[in-house]
């Protein structure tokens, strides 16, 4: 998949058909619509391109109120890309350009740059300055310009509309079974492996400290049955996601913290990237009275984190590991 990051290089060489949008998560609604920008592109003998933005729009119109991310842009750039999608745009969104009006956008970028001749949208999209651009202007606009508009209606499961907000609760509140069946896939937190404390390391089960972006969403605090992707290669392991309350008042300036033990596993990884996928919450942190009292719920909790990856079936979805 070529990647455009920049509008002014940006030059279409042959018709195109464009899915617009800011694909938080990559959700089942987000693949509805890839899946049939994907058809409708192979079908017309168009070039496909999914438009994005970079930072998501309301970081710059309303920071004090934006949300965290389910996905950063590498990985949201990976589940695209996993679906067959030949160009991906990632707009730079700045104030200014969060001033380009509806009508702007569609002569300026869908006709003169991406060519476009089928544009996909889902039935909430709103684009240009002040969201005025709606799914019905955008139908209008396309028939004075030449290009057809294809409206993805809402996704559901289990007569719930599945949402980028609705995942993001799910993933607050731990229930990693519905973000996952909402996601296609399980929800996921990728960074770079850096020192901690050793403290899993002294009660004899070694973690990697993992460093991520503060713009994710955090799962609720709590021990979780994961998979790791590390180097090409999926190993099983578990958890914990918080401040670690039985040694909080030894370490200094404590902050919220994912720690992982990969099972079976004893090699030295500091510095590498890995990504966590989150499959079963099984626990909350809780506080014991002492590393003895710790460690004993530690293996259970392996324990029981092995058996549900030993029953875990294989995704309906692909899953893009690193």
């Amino acid at each position: 998949m070529k990647v455009y990051r920049e509008l002014d290089t940006l030059l279409a060489e042959t018709p195109t058909a464009c899915g617009l949008g800011n694909f938080d998560g990559v959700h089942l609604g987000h693949q509805k619509l890839i899946d049939e920008l994907v058809t409708m592109a192979n079908k017309k003998g168009l070039e496909s391109f999914i438009v994005t933005f970079e930072p998501h729009p309301s970081k710059i119109l309303c920071p004090e109120k934006s949300s965290p991310l389910i996905t950063l842009l590498r990985q949201k750039q990976k589940v695209i890309e996993a679906y067959g999608v030949k160009n991906l745009v990632v707009v730079p969104f700045t104030r200014k350009f969060s001033q380009m009006s509806y009508e702007e956008f569609v002569n300026c970028v869908l006709i003169d740059k991406l060519k476009a001749k089928l544009v996909v949208v889902g039935y909430d999209f709103r684009f240009g300055s002040g969201g005025r651009g709606t799914v019905e202007k955008l139908i209008m606009m396309g028939r004075e310009k030449g290009f057809d508009t294809l409206i993805i209606p809402p996704v559901t499961h289990e007569e719930k509309v599945v949402s980028s907000t609705l995942i993001r609760s799910m993933i607050e509140r731990g229930d990693m079974r519905e973000a996952r069946a909402l996601l296609g896939r399980p929800f996921s937190i990728e960074g770079k492996v850096v020192a901690g404390e050793a403290i899993g390391r002294k009660l004899g089960f070694p973690t990697a400290n993992i460093s991520f972006s503060p713009e994710i969403v955090m799962p609720a605090y709590g021990v979780y049955a994961v998979l790791v992707s590390r180097a090409g290669k999926i190993y099983k392991g578990i958890a914990n996601v918080g401040e670690k309350p039985t040694f909080k008042s030894k370490i200094s300036n404590s902050q919220p913290t994912l720690e992982v033990h990969i099972f079976d596993f004893n090699e030295q990884i500091y510095g590498e990237e890995v990504e966590v996928y989150f499959i079963e919450r099984i626990r909350d942190e809780r506080l014991f009275s002492d590393a003895k009292s710790l460690a004993q719920q530690v293996k259970q909790d392996f324990l029981k984190a092995r058996s549900i990856l030993d029953k875990m079936q294989e995704p309906k979805q692909p899953i893009p590991y690193m």
